[in-house]
């Protein structure tokens, strides 16, 4: 009897003892979580809207693009574009009370005209004229008359011909032709003189012929012939000088006859003849022209325009480059320049008879 006692009173103390635990774990959690009790849970985030338009016909909006995705390959055709948003709002229209724009400015300069393809402005001779194909300007610092020379292009490897040349420039009281105030009359002048100048050998002109030309409204007359020499052994010499620009009022003092003239010289033979027609397709293509005229010097005293300061910086020079090489003492002189086309010879007219015009 007294050991079933014992046993009870041992079953009723565990039995006190778990539920004093249980209790005390109870109460420590929950004095552990206040904060998980009272915490808010995370907002759903918020749903995009839906699209525009008819989604039925447009069907459904494209996936967003991954931002990880690798670059399209190189040459690889761009995606096509968005199709235009039907409800968009049209765009706006012109304001009808808008003011008109400003008239055109009746005062105005006119546009320059366009410029001709080959064309070159000569500033000594105050001319500008279009090259013919197959023609360059060469260097005219040899010249005795005129300001610019026209040499023919010669075909790869080949010499270019020293028979036929163009020579064109002002005429002015430098040559004979000039002091003659009719252009037809100047023209035959011209052609006189140049023949004498360029072909002094005896023998008899033929084939001459007079032509109108008109440079856009100015005047003009060529003179052409053709000289047979006596020796025979020379090709046939051909010449044709034209003149274009207002003539020279009569009776207008010499001193006070300003060059409005302006004259062209095609030299030529029968193994190089002259294309009568782009003659004068050449002297009707002369302009006058003025070069532009250079701003005047500042006045003694007063200083410079300064600097402008948002202009770039010059590039520095390169520390790298190479030094240029010292001159070759032993070098040989550089060849004389060759001699120009058209070097007259110095024979006086009266020692060529036949190159007088006929009686």
């Amino acid at each position: 009897m007294n050991e079933r006692d014992a046993i009870r009173e041992h079953r009723k103390g565990l039995s006190k003892s778990l539920a004093t635990a249980a209790l005390t774990g109870v109460t420590a959690m929950a004095l552990a979580l206040p904060s998980i009790a009272q915490a808010q849970p995370e907002p759903t985030p918020t749903p995009p809207p839906p699209p525009s338009g008819n989604t039925f016909m447009q069907g459904p909006p494209p996936p967003p693009a991954d931002p990880n995705a690798p670059p399209p390959p190189p040459g690889a055709p761009a995606p096509p574009p968005q199709p235009a948003d039907p409800n968009a709002p049209p765009p706006q229209p012109a304001d009808p009370n808008a003011p008109p724009p400003p008239p055109a400015d009746p005062n105005a300069p006119p546009p320059p005209p366009p410029v001709d393809p080959g064309r070159v402005d000569n500033a000594a001779g105050g001319l500008s004229y279009v090259v013919p194909a197959g023609w360059k300007v060469s260097d005219s610092t040899q010249l005795s008359y005129g300001q610019a020379l026209l040499t023919k292009i010669a075909p790869e490897g080949a010499e270019p011909p020293n028979d036929t040349s163009v020579l064109l420039g002002r005429l002015d009281l430098k040559l004979f032709a000039g002091a003659e105030t009719d252009n037809t009359k100047a023209a035959q002048r011209l052609a006189s003189d140049m023949g004498e100048f360029f072909m002094p050998f005896p023998g008899t002109r033929m084939n001459q012929e007079t032509i109108p030309l008109d440079a856009a409204g100015m005047p003009g007359v060529a003179s052409y012939y053709e000289v047979k020499f006596t020796d025979t052994n020379k090709p046939t010499g051909q010449i044709w000088a034209g003149v274009v620009g207002e003539p020279v009022e009569p009776g207008t003092p010499r001193g006070q006859r300003t060059p409005q003239r302006w004259f062209v010289v095609w030299l030529g033979t029968d193994a190089n003849p002259i294309p009568k027609d782009e003659a004068a397709i050449l002297a009707n293509s002369i302009r006058p022209y003025a070069a532009p005229v250079a701003p005047p010097p500042p006045a003694p005293g007063v200083p410079p325009p300064p600097a402008d300061p948002n202009a770039p910086p010059p590039p520095p020079a390169d520390p790298n480059a190479p030094p240029p090489p010292p001159a070759d003492p032993n070098a040989p002189p550089p060849p004389p320049a060759p001699a120009a086309v058209g070097v007259p010879v110095p024979v006086a007219p009266e020692d060529a008879p036949g190159m007088l015009p006929p009686g």
